[in-house]
């Protein structure tokens, strides 16, 4: 909860504020892309991330009357070693997760448009787009329970 809601609440707060002073500037939120359908196996991580991105959808609007822009980037599938923590092989992923570089700069020029949200990579905006809530839902619930399966088996073959 720290890292993923009070972090975000209090350096909104504190930075939008500064940053309305001035009348420019911009912040950058980061949530998950599949945080908004809820998380199944996740459900406490993808309902803190669905907090930053409401948190921020809403401060994108308030801010907005300030001359402060602010973004939340939903991140896709990035070769990060979350990738690895939980459970993935991107050698096997059926998508190949993108560069950090890429969703770095996905997210800088959403929060230059004053984008309220922004997921990153081409393919997972319009996958997002056109999958139904409910699909997408027992999708990451069939993927994150097989990945959870296989990394508790590692665990228990390391003790």
């Amino acid at each position: 909860m720290r890292p993923n809601v009070i972090s975000h609440l209090t350096l909104t707060h504190h930075y939008g504020r500064k940053l309305a002073q001035r009348g420019h500037g911009g912040i950058l939120l980061v949530s998950a892309m599949g945080a908004p359908q809820g998380l199944p196996y996740m459900a406490n991580d993808g309902g803190t991330k669905a907090y930053v991105a409401s948190l921020g959808t809403a401060l994108n609007y308030e801010f907005g009357k300030l001359g402060v822009n602010v973004s939340v980037l939903l991140i896709a599938p990035t070769d990060t070693w979350v990738i690895a923590e939980l459970g993935f092989d991107p050698a096997t992923m059926p998508m190949k997760p993108m560069s950090v570089e890429q969703c770095i700069a996905e997210g800088l020029a959403a929060l230059k448009a004053n984008r309220p949200t922004h997921i990153n990579g081409h393919i997972y905006r319009i996958m997002m787009a056109l999958i139904p809530r409910s699909i997408l839902v027992n999708f990451n619930g069939k993927m994150l329970g097989e990945a959870s399966t296989r990394k508790h088996a590692r665990l228990s073959q390391q003790i």
